[in-house]
């Protein structure tokens, strides 16, 4: 192997493939990424057998017929290329598994293995489907949806990951950890004649969304794992096995009463009153002109917010909830207004928002207070 190629390119490549090693691993101090050359330029990759695995490929000018390969440990070779000086960097191997890597003044010898003793890509086998999406569009969902998810949850894993479904021409996702709900249903260009579904890690799809840009991303199923793929990158992601709640019920659910706000507005409200509340519950009062929100903290203060309501449909009404689960919620929702719908002291409050191509739902559970 003898290849040179930008520093900063590289330095990109190797951040977005040490992704894998850091999240999938249990000692990612021990990681590798394993570095191989052929005709098709040099491909990156790191991650583990049972866990993520992510791949990229970088195009170069030589054209190198000798096909060779060297994994180094991940940690060390991605803070060498960070730390190299500006300019065009040189990597070369040396036999038994020996790696230069030099730019300007600096050269480092770095010491590997044999990239066989590793991590290999996945064999995704026979496709349960192969969908087409903006990889923008796919990020944009990922962010207003995982954060949802719970961060571990040890009676049910299904918890700790986002439900992707394909029905009639949408891809949905869903998550929650049992208290808060969160669902976006976007709009395919291409109307698939299936419908299939998955139950993806939501701590690797927050992590790979970071890594997409706008191109179109190609995302594939088997049995047991998830690929993504756009130009340069792809990813090989576990599936989490089992049944996840049924939702449609909750998120279809009967109101009294529906309330249009702004969502800047709300969201600067939510945001002063928790200052006040800390831990403690938000009080929600909603009349026909505007939305009150309240909060009284023992030992701290407390606080009044009011908020003017454009559309108010239905009758008055009063409800508590965890305020920094709301501030999440109306945080990622990126429309002009929001509506929230209210059925009874006891069920979930909704929010949700849509545009041409979007919808958003989100549910947060109640708490109950003397004031409820």
């Amino acid at each position: 192997m003898f290849v040179r190629i930008p520093g900063d390119l590289l330095a990109q490549t190797v951040h977005q493939v040490a992704v894998a090693a850091s999240v999938s691993s249990a000692q990612p101090q021990n990681s590798m990424i394993h570095l191989h050359t052929s005709l098709e330029g040099l491909t990156l990759a790191s991650g583990t057998s049972s866990g993520l695995v992510i791949q990229t490929r970088l195009p170069l000018d030589e054209r190198h017929r000798q096909t060779e390969s060297i994994a180094v440990p991940s940690r060390l070779f991605a803070d060498m290329i960070r730390k190299l000086p500006a300019g065009m960097v040189t990597l070369e191997t040396q036999p038994p598994f020996l790696l230069k890597i030099s730019s300007g003044s600096t050269l480092f010898r770095l010491y590997g293995m044999d990239p066989k003793d590793g991590c290999s890509v996945p064999d995704l086998g026979n496709h349960l489907l192969d969908v087409e999406i903006s990889g923008s569009q796919f990020k944009k969902a990922v962010q207003q949806v995982v954060f949802a998810s719970a961060k571990s949850n040890e009676a049910s894993p299904v918890l700790t990951g986002a439900l992707f479904h394909i029905r009639n021409g949408s891809m949905r996702l869903i998550a929650t950890d049992g208290v808060r709900l969160a669902s976006c249903t976007t709009l395919l260009d291409r109307n698939p004649s299936y419908e299939a579904e998955a139950i993806i890690p939501s701590a690797y799809l927050k992590h790979i969304s970071k890594l997409l840009s706008g191109e179109k991303l190609r995302i594939s199923f088997s049995n047991h794992r998830m690929m993504m793929q756009n130009q340069n990158l792809t990813a090989y992601i576990p599936l989490i096995t089992g049944s996840f709640p049924s939702m449609e019920t909750m998120i279809n659910a009967a109101y009294v009463t529906e309330v249009r706000v702004s969502s800047a507005a709300f969201l600067s409200a939510i945001e002063r009153v928790n200052l006040v509340a800390g831990d403690q519950a938000v009080l929600l009062n909603g009349t026909s002109h505007s939305l009150e929100l309240s909060s009284n903290t023992p030992e701290v203060g407390d606080v009044l917010e009011t908020t003017p309501a454009l559309d108010f449909q239905g009758e008055p009404f009063r409800i508590a909830f965890n305020g920094k689960y709301m501030q999440d919620i109306i945080r990622v929702i990126d429309n002009e207004w929001i509506s929230i719908q209210y059925a009874s002291p006891l069920k979930p409050l909704i929010v949700t928002a849509a545009s041409s191509n979007e919808s958003l739902v989100y549910l947060i559970t109640p708490r109950r207070t003397r004031a409820t």
